[in-house]
């Protein structure tokens, strides 16, 4: 290929996050900021394609230069990589005469070697136990035998249990690939048949309901944690904790936003409740036990719970 270019998701999230000023004063630890920003560089990052994509095939640099694009991420989702397919697919529409080809490279290795290599890293590259395992039990292969899945026809797989370098076979094996899919180049995006339709629309209701369980699970979880920080700070306080715990878990169900809020706001509600204070004061700067058993709460909940 005369140009290759990256498109590395993480890169892309890690601007997202600090460009939006995500975060919580500098922490080195993930947070539900870093979690929404990390969604946002998946739109971010088929834009820089399209971008890619338009700046190659421009009328005025037309030559016979060769152009790889790699999509870096771990796309464990089969819809996630339909994502990146259509999007040539909607780009070939207005632009009939570029001829692009889509081919996956799927490294696999076994899960115990990923949390081993997991346990090595450290701040925000080190992901939950939890989280890896379930994205092991949910991750999806390319597999062109599928429903809607013939886009995957051409994919290799990569094995990756060992720590050394990938081989010459196994780029031969890539070019190899690459190759046959270009024999095989994407057709523009035609109208969406009555079966695609329904389709999209079953995946994104199972992609809105497990948003919506996950998020839910991880506000019960922080607010089950800050009723323990009250009860040990005032055991006679523990039940109207847990009551307040309740009432944000109601107002967050019938407001139906369980999917923009994030753990700040759900402290500030929980704290200013606890506190007696207006939801805009700021809680954290009164100096109170209630307030550093929180605090220390808070913290400690974000350590534990990094990505959810």
């Amino acid at each position: 290929m005369d140009r290759v270019v990256i498109i590395d998701y993480d890169v892309i999230a890690e601007q997202e996050s600090s460009g939006a000023g995500y975060g919580i004063s500098g922490s080195s630890q993930f947070t539900s900021d870093d979690l929404e920003a990390w969604r946002k560089s998946r739109i971010t990052a088929l834009d820089v394609l399209k971008n890619t994509l338009y700046d190659h095939f421009s009328s005025s640099k037309k030559d016979d230069a060769t152009l790889l694009v790699v999509m870096d991420d771990n796309f464990h989702l089969r819809s996630m990589r339909r994502e990146v397919y259509r999007a040539c697919q909607y780009f070939l529409v207005t632009a009939p005469d570029a001829i692009i080809s889509f081919s996956i490279a799927y490294i696999s290795a076994p899960l115990n070697v990923c949390l081993r290599r997991n346990d090595s890293r450290e701040g925000k590259q080190h992901i939950p136990s939890h989280v890896i395992t379930r994205m092991d039990a949910t991750i999806e292969p390319p597999d062109e035998s599928k429903p809607y899945a013939s886009f995957e026809k051409f994919h290799l797989t990569i094995n990756n249990t060992t720590d050394n370098a990938i081989g010459r076979k196994t780029f031969h094996d890539i070019e190899k690939c690459i190759n046959e899919s270009l024999q095989s180049p994407i057709q523009a995006k035609k109208e969406c048949s009555v079966e695609e339709i329904a389709q999209m629309e079953q995946e994104r209701e199972r992609q809105r309901l497990e948003t919506f369980k996950c998020k839910s699970q991880r506000i019960d979880l922080l607010l089950r944690r800050l009723v323990g920080a009250v009860g040990r700070v005032d055991k006679k306080r523990s039940k109207e904790a847990n009551e307040t715990r309740k009432d944000i878990i109601e107002r967050v169900r019938i407001e139906n936003n369980v999917g923009s809020m994030s753990d700040e706001c759900i402290v500030q509600q929980f704290a200013s409740k606890m506190l007696g204070i207006e939801a805009s004061d700021d809680w954290q700067a009164m100096n109170t036990p209630l307030t550093s058993a929180i605090q220390s709460s808070f913290q400690e909940f974000l350590s534990h719970n990094r990505v959810d």
